[in-house]
């Protein structure tokens, strides 16, 4: 929602029909920039796209302005420590950043690069999200749980027991509605007022990838190695499946999603440089994308983080270090 790099995952889209994921080379993107020499551990796009916070293997924690590919802050958990992060986050409203290192949690604001707050975690973090303004943020961990912390004043809100680590999760703005992937395989749907399960989707292996719609109104998960499919929220009943079994010999995994702000579209980003727009209420590919690969380097990285810009524009970073500008 965040990110480790993850497993291959080989995907196709259908709904209700065959639609499946092309194999032949999608477009290049029409600007890139180089954010990090060694990649990323995680990565995260503002809602808009117009800045980036990145876990850099090598420099630890950094939040850019994309337009100018300015370095604008570098955060970091100790002094003098280059933090290795598995969890990033911009909160929706673009004020308020979070990163995760393995057990250690932090609050930052965007406007003065300044630490809002800095918390332990009880287990070691997968993955998080945070809600509007930095308020709350989910976050999965490897402890069976995924944790609502009040990461401002601090303390838990609630404690969404699993039985398996949390790989993925997402809430939407409101901290009404959040979601969760885990090793038994089960995206989860949860009221995060409460703290009870809405709906168990099990799926055919590990949960690579969740996501929520802005709105609250869809759901999306995604397996390693397996099946995918989005969901309604409202009745709990699949609207899109997503059959990753016809195109395996790819090697292909859905390691982000993110929905369109009008629910029409959904983005999906690969681990083999791939990133795909589609159609959510039918699955039909509407566009591909390759990311920029140096040819120095070993081809491919696997997508981190995806954002809708304006117009015809989306984002994306790779796990080798660069921002990509799609078209």
């Amino acid at each position: 929602m965040k990110r480790t790099v993850k497993k291959a995952l080989e995907l196709s889209l259908i709904a209700f029909s065959s639609v499946a994921l092309l194999s032949c080379s999608g477009e290049a993107p029409v600007r890139t920039a180089q954010y990090a020499t060694q990649g990323f551990y995680s990565a995260v796009l503002s809602d808009d796209g117009t800045t980036s916070l990145v876990g850099s293997i090598q420099h630890g924690g950094s939040f850019w302005v994309n337009a100018v590919n300015e370095r604008r802050f570098s955060w970091n958990h100790a002094q003098g420590d280059y933090t290795s992060l598995y969890g990033v986050d911009i909160d929706p409203s673009g004020q308020f950043a979070a990163t995760g290192g393995a057990r250690t949690l932090v609050l930052w604001n965007t406007s003065t690069g300044k630490s809002d707050g800095f918390w332990t975690t009880p287990g070691d973090i997968q993955s998080l999200k945070l809600t509007q303004n930095g308020d709350y943020a989910l976050v999965g961990l490897n402890d069976q749980t995924a944790r609502f912390f009040d990461i401002k004043r601090g303390g838990i809100k609630q404690t969404l027991r699993t039985g398996a680590t949390v790989r993925a999760v997402d809430v939407t703005p409101d901290g009404m509605m959040g979601i969760t992937g885990d090793d038994f395989s089960n995206v989860i749907l949860w009221d995060m007022q409460t703290g009870e399960k809405k709906y168990q989707w099990p799926l055919s292996n590990i949960i690579g990838s969740v996501a929520l719609s802005a709105d609250g109104k869809y759901a999306f998960g995604a397996a390693q190695l397996g099946n995918a499919k989005i969901w309604s929220t409202a009745t709990g009943k699949e609207l899109t499946k997503i059959d990753t079994g016809a195109l395996q010999y790819r090697n292909a995994s859905i390691s982000q999603a993110v929905f369109s702000k009008d629910d029409r579209s959904i983005l999906l980003g690969e681990v083999n440089s791939r990133v795909t727009l589609v159609q959510v209420s039918t699955g039909a590919v509407q566009k591909e994308w390759e990311l920029f690969t140096p040819k120095s380097r070993p081809s491919g990285a696997s997508v981190l983080a995806l954002a809708f810009g304006t117009g015809n524009r989306y984002y994306a970073i790779g796990s080798n270090g660069y921002l990509n500008v799609l078209e």
